[in-house]
């Protein structure tokens, strides 16, 4: 996956900058977890790997299934046919999500919790990591029932571990020393 990733990065930065440019990033993100989602199915995959089927008919197969491409957009896939670089799209599609997140001041909070969040818990964790990251926030949520009770929050590199779970670990550490 490392070298998929490096693979995606200038991609995910000519993309990002084209995007940038025509002020284009829903329409490129839109299209960019789309066509992630064509070159994971299994059907497709086989397709895509079939001897004999070229980089022309691979970009077209793409794009036959995708609804009003624009020139860029065809272009952008004949190029990626042409260097064998369409299954690296879903991590084309992760780095420019990042690339567009900060660009637009935003981060991606992710909240696992003992519990099922309410929607006033989300809202405090969003206003509250709002004012401390000075972003705008979006969190996705998950019930880890082995937390005992708390929640663990990863925002990029910040990682908030206020579980139950992590307190019973920090006191047994401290014990211990």
């Amino acid at each position: 996956m490392a070298t998929e990733s490096t693979t995606a990065r200038p991609y995910a930065r000519a993309i990002f900058e084209l995007a940038s440019e025509r002020g284009g990033y829903d329409q490129w993100s839109g299209r960019l977890a789309y066509w992630a989602a064509v070159v994971q199915d299994d059907g497709m995959r086989t397709r895509l790997a079939e001897p004999g089927v070229t980089a022309d008919a691979k970009a077209n197969l793409i794009a036959q299934v995708s609804d009003g491409l624009d020139d860029d957009s065809v272009s952008f896939l004949k190029l990626l046919a042409e260097n064998d670089r369409l299954a690296a799209i879903p991590d084309m599609y992760s780095q420019f999500e990042q690339l567009r997140r900060d660009a637009q001041g935003e981060v991606e909070a992710h909240v696992v919790s003992a519990y099922a969040l309410s929607d006033e818990q989300s809202a405090n964790i969003v206003d509250a990591l709002g004012k401390r990251l000075s972003r705008k926030v979006k969190i996705t949520s998950e019930v880890d029932p082995e937390l005992i009770g708390g929640a663990i929050i990863r925002a990029g590199d910040l990682v908030i571990d206020g579980s139950i779970r992590g307190r019973l670990a920090g006191l047994e550490q401290s014990v211990a020393d």
